[in-house]
């Protein structure tokens, strides 16, 4: 009798796992093409699903200097882990140099690109690689600045393609003592944005 029970038995377990085993179910998103779970290749994306819009803040320093951006940009995917884009800039800028005050309001283009590097997402999660080149006319009435410099921003910074990410980048070109101001109160830039759709 325990020979048979024990056959029963090491049968039963034998096509348990038959039992449990289950198909994966598989929900499709209206108009999606292939499995939600895989990133589609760029080549197969339209131009419209490669071009990202977004913006944010920019060269936040308080104090003397005080400056304050904010920057509306557009991006194109131009590989899985690259974006190039443009985007416009108002920097509100002021210095006090003891003797009196001066305030800028600047307006500026810029152009960028953004690498996300597998190495670096490793290290800081979702890391990339940027770098920036910005142009900025100052449109306040009387202005007596003879000029900015024009900021060459390098530097990391971490997020995702789509959704906020924070940048911490340097300015190349960033001098007190040359003829061109720079519009930013510092050498070091933080940058706070990303694209939203």
């Amino acid at each position: 009798m325990n020979k048979i029970v024990t056959l029963i038995l090491f049968s039963f377990l034998a096509y348990t796992p038959n039992l449990l085993a289950q198909d994966p179910i598989i929900i499709k998103e209206e108009g999606a093409r292939g499995d939600l779970d895989i990133e589609p290749d760029v080549s197969e994306l339209s131009f419209r699903e490669r071009l990202h819009f977004g913006g944010g803040v920019s060269g936040l320093s308080f104090g003397n200097p005080t400056s304050i951006g904010i920057s509306p940009m557009a991006g194109y995917l131009l590989a899985k882990n690259t974006i190039i884009g443009v985007g416009m800039t108002y920097q509100y800028y002021s210095i006090n140099y003891g003797v009196g005050k001066s305030t800028s309001n600047l307006l500026g283009e810029r152009i960028f690109v953004r690498q996300q590097i597998p190495a670096l997402s490793a290290l800081i999660g979702q890391g990339y690689l940027t770098a920036q080149l910005e142009n900025f006319n100052d449109i306040s009435a009387g202005t007596t600045v003879n000029g900015y410099s024009n900021p060459f921003l390098v530097g990391i910074g971490i997020g995702s393609r789509i959704g906020i990410n924070l940048s911490l980048m340097y300015d190349l070109n960033y001098s007190e003592t040359s003829g061109k101001q720079s519009p930013y109160g510092s050498a070091f830039v933080v940058q706070v944005g990303g694209f939203f759709f």
